[in-house]
């Protein structure tokens, strides 16, 4: 594991990290995670054994995973895996350099979320109440912190993802000191400089901040345009991949596709659209690029110092470059995600390789078999 002095140097604006790797284990986890299915016995599913727990402070800690990934997520990319992540914007997006330097209540990355009853019900948390009403049982049983269980939840929400990275996880957040300001949370109708300023007072660059939008790869919008809400931002849903910055950029909209204003200027503006289009079809790229700016974001207004690294309990990151159709790719699935494939047939680079379903389904049967929900 690599030293919390590595997160310190992150704040300061400075990308280190790459994708951290699980090692499958040689069995299953801690628990069964609501399904009602044994732990495996079979190896490599990727899923750490508590049994084989390295810190003692994380141990405590799979119990809470397979509770989250199993009992509310059920081992997919479902709507619960999907608010998660949205979930950890929300509550760390109110973080602010220029307010903590003034010594100025501030927000960030420490579950207010969980435990103000009246944030999540703030017009730009529509969508998260059942999310956060999921989550919050959670932190009385296992007395935890809020925000511990709010940013695991955001971090396995991306791995519930057919192709979305580990996220680093961290344990030992304080309480929340403060109800999170009002106003600063990015909002899609702003213009490309005052999103630009907000992520810079929130300690992100403009590449960090490229690089967590790319998240709606996998969201809806609901409450933007109410007329066609439930619409996706691009065509891949349930996959973590850079279709969402393909289809943004491109003219026109697929059927059942929504673009935020936002997105659309981020592709285009002066300032940001390098930053956009460098992610266009490369995927090791931008996950690599993506778990360093969640991880950042994940512990924005903690004292580093004093956070556990719990990354050990994660599962495997299920890679989409084994699962894709007419590439030299073939198998059941991975860890760390993969760049474009490319078409034998032209010897063309291929810019979003399309993904066979029955890999992608036996991926997910392998690597996520013990949080499934048995068919009916």
């Amino acid at each position: 594991m690599r030293s919390l002095s590595l997160f310190i140097v992150a704040l300061l604006g400075t990308s280190v990290h790459g994708i951290p790797q699980v090692v499958p284990a040689s069995g299953g986890p801690s628990g069964s995670g609501g399904s009602g299915k044994p732990p495996p016995t079979t190896a490599g599913d990727g899923i750490p054994l508590v049994a084989n727990a390295k810190n003692p402070v994380c141990v405590p800690w799979y119990a809470i995973r397979d509770a989250i990934m199993g009992g509310l997520f059920q081992g997919r990319c479902t709507d619960n895996a999907r608010a998660a992540v949205r979930l950890a914007f929300h509550d760390a997006g109110t973080f602010s350099l220029a307010l903590r330097a003034a010594g100025l209540p501030n927000g960030g990355a420490d579950g207010s979320m969980l435990s103000d009853p009246t944030e999540v019900n703030r017009s730009e948390n529509n969508g998260l109440q059942t999310i956060v009403g999921l989550l919050q049982p959670l932190v009385t049983k296992f007395n935890v912190a809020p925000g511990d269980v709010l940013h695991l939840a955001g971090a396995l929400g991306v791995l519930a993802c057919p192709g979305g990275p580990v996220v680093p996880v961290f344990v030992g957040r304080h309480l929340p000191l403060n109800i999170a300001p009002q106003g600063l949370l990015p909002s899609p109708e702003d213009p490309v400089d005052k999103l630009v300023a907000r992520f810079a007072d929130m300690g992100l660059t403009i590449r960090q901040m490229i690089a967590l939008i790319g998240a709606h790869t996998t969201g809806r919008q609901r409450f933007v345009n109410t007329a066609v809400a439930g619409n996706s931002f691009d065509s891949t849903i349930n996959i973590w991949d850079t279709r969402f910055y393909t289809e943004t950029l491109a003219t026109g909209l697929l059927p059942g596709q929504f673009k935020l204003d936002s997105d659309v200027k981020f592709a285009t503006n002066i300032t940001t659209a390098t930053e956009f289009t460098r992610f266009i079809g490369h995927q090791d790229l931008w996950i690599t690029d993506y778990a360093g700016a969640h991880e950042q974001m994940s512990i924005l207004g903690q004292d580093t110092t004093t956070l556990t690294d719990c990354s050990e309990i994660l599962p495997l990151s299920i890679s989409l470059t084994p699962l894709e159709i007419g590439t030299t790719g073939g198998g059941g699935g991975g860890g760390g995600g993969g760049e474009g494939g490319v078409a034998p047939a032209s010897n063309k680079p291929v810019t979003d390789p399309p993904i066979d379903p029955t890999l992608l389904e036996a991926a997910i049967e392998k690597f996520r078999d013990i949080w499934l929900v048995p068919a009916a």
